[in-house]
């Protein structure tokens, strides 16, 4: 199948698209600069140059012969401009769908993310429990709001669905150069005891997941997607930093201050109207200063969707030769 890609020279889209191309499908994807254009190109794709803005008579061109979109481009940071999560997470998104419709497009798969589900801590949670509330920061609100558009733009000609990986983890994924970056400084602290657990997805894994997603006849679905196991986040940790040589102790903060000092930062920034990244947000404790485990047996199910490599195996891909 033809298959356009948006977020191609990102750590998902330099993932999926070997894998999509291994499994015969034509790629083409789009790239907001040279720079990106020749990461495309070298893995194999076609890129379509134009921006996920703003896009123009490039993309429409490109979706007019293509069977099936897969959205993986967003806006991820723990910043406070507003205006970007939404020009980029949800109108984009929008526009997007809105032309994939018109080119006559067949499916529409959206890479959204599991904390667009409300609350905390979440305990194994399923696609039921998401309800309607929406998330308070910027990135899984905007996210959520983008998947509700995505879901409810399926039909019998045009198939959404939406696949929700949680820590998204692998080799080269530039989300997590921060954080190797501060335990090697030795500024690293656990959240509590770091017993709290995690669910996590390798990025081989959320590749099966999308190959499942491709073959499925189902629409208007969203999935929870995970590696399968779920461990404490401590141990996670450990064993990730560890991989890349790093040792990071076991000093830790309680996670009642650290809850603490990210509201008050939050009603600071907000205050303020500052966009820049604070020190600490509210949703990183949501994310790792508490439990966030979800289920992913409706994907395994109606997907098909499994495995292809464990934990143990990618921190072995981890570790340098």
């Amino acid at each position: 199948m033809n298959i356009f890609i948006t977020g191609g020279s990102g750590f998902v889209g330099q993932n999926l698209i070997p894998l999509l191309i291994q499994n015969g499908h034509q790629i083409q994807a789009l790239a907001r600069s040279e720079s990106a254009a020749q990461k495309i190109q070298q893995l194999g794709a076609t890129p379509v140059l134009d921006d996920l803005t703003s896009l123009s008579k490039n993309t429409d061109k490109s979706l007019s012969i293509c069977d099936i979109v897969i959205h993986s481009a967003a806006y991820m940071d723990f910043s406070y401009d507003k205006k970007k999560f939404y020009d980029i997470n949800v109108k984009a998104t929008e526009n997007l769908l809105w032309m994939a419709k018109k080119n006559g497009v067949a499916k529409f798969i959206y890479i959204s993310a599991a904390p667009v589900i409300a609350g905390s801590p979440i305990i194994n949670a399923q696609e039921i429990d998401s309800g309607f509330e929406l998330p308070k920061a910027l990135y899984p609100k905007t996210k959520a709001i983008a998947e509700r558009e995505v879901l409810s733009a399926n039909t019998k000609t045009f198939q959404t669905i939406s696949l929700r990986p949680p820590a998204i983890w692998g080799n080269n994924n530039h989300h997590y150069d921060e954080i190797f970056a501060k335990a090697k400084e030795g500024k690293w602290k656990w959240l509590g005891k770091g017993d709290q657990v995690l669910s996590t997805i390798h990025i081989k894994n959320l590749g099966s997941a999308v190959l499942a997603a491709i073959k499925t006849n189902k629409g208007g679905e969203a999935y929870f997607v995970t590696d399968g196991e779920r461990r404490p986040m401590k141990d996670f940790f450990t064993s990730l930093l560890q991989s890349q040589g790093i040792y990071p102790g076991d000093d830790s903060i309680p996670i009642g201050f650290a809850s603490f000092i990210a509201n008050t930062c939050d009603i600071i920034w907000k205050i303020f109207r500052l966009k820049s990244k604070p020190p600490v947000a509210p949703i990183m404790i949501r994310l790792m200063g508490r439990e966030f485990s979800v289920n992913d047996e409706k994907a395994r199910k109606e997907l098909g969707y499994t495995n292809v490599i464990t934990i143990k195996e990618g921190l072995a891909e981890m570790r340098p030769n």
